[in-house]
């Protein structure tokens, strides 16, 4: 699961910077600037929760819980919107990527062993 994290991360990453400068800053359009910067923001979570699950961090159930339903909202407005930020490929890449950690993170709280003293 981080693997696949990771790689989806950096691929909607790609395509977040791509519409970040080439879009936003270099066309001077103010919507693609908005969705690349928080799209950037999203791959840049999900590159760090794939990290934190691979690292076993403590707190990696709650850092893959934000990161999935931030990745889940961001790419429904993006793909939704005014203009259609994202394509079907990369909305359904990161709402499922999102609803996947979701779910590995409610697993991981209910199996969570207790250490009693």
């Amino acid at each position: 699961m981080p693997m696949t994290t990771a790689v989806i991360g950096l691929m909607l990453g790609f395509g977040a910077l791509q519409e970040l400068f080439v879009r936003g800053i270099w066309n001077g359009e103010r919507q693609p600037l908005f969705i690349g910067a928080a799209g950037a923001v999203v791959s840049a979570l999900l590159l760090l929760a794939a990290l934190a699950m691979w690292r076993r961090w403590t707190v990696w159930p709650r850092l893959a819980a934000l990161a999935g339903a931030l990745s889940v909202a961001f790419h429904v407005y993006a793909a939704v919107g005014p203009e259609r930020s994202v394509g079907m490929f990369a909305m359904l890449s990161g709402v499922g990527i999102g609803v996947a950690l979701l779910v590995q993170a409610l697993r991981s709280r209910e199996t969570r062993p207790h250490v009693v003293r």
